[in-house]
């Protein structure tokens, strides 16, 4: 049950923070992009801080709490084939651009973190 909370309440915090990007950068798909981007670049930090440090108390919280909430596919689903919407590039946009983002992030957390000894 307390697994339970802990993703209950880390997705609170991460789709607050989703909807405060979207009023800091209004313009379309951007500012589900930024989310994206900073859920994915999170994600990957926080998992090498766990790897190398043993944290695991909170990864619920982290992983598909906050950014699973700071984290949109629905939205770019949406603004990839609704008329009027970005389009198909714009999905190949988010694909490509958080692959990039994964791999620039996962050599920087791995400088960064350093491992427990």
């Amino acid at each position: 049950m307390k697994a339970v909370w802990l993703v209950s309440l880390g997705g609170v915090i991460g789709s607050l923070t989703r909807w405060i990007l979207s009023l800091i950068i209004p313009h379309g798909g951007n500012g589900t992009l930024a989310a994206n981007l900073l859920a994915v670049a999170l994600a990957i930090f926080f998992l090498v801080l766990m790897e190398r440090r043993g944290i695991t108390e909170l990864r619920y919280f982290l992983l598909p709490g906050f950014c699973g909430g700071l984290s949109t596919f629905s939205a770019v689903t949406y603004e990839a084939v609704a008329p009027d919407e970005a389009g198909f590039s714009y999905l190949l946009i988010n694909v490509v651009a958080s692959l990039i983002v994964a791999y620039l992030s996962l050599k920087i957390a791995r400088k960064v973190v350093k491992a427990r000894i």
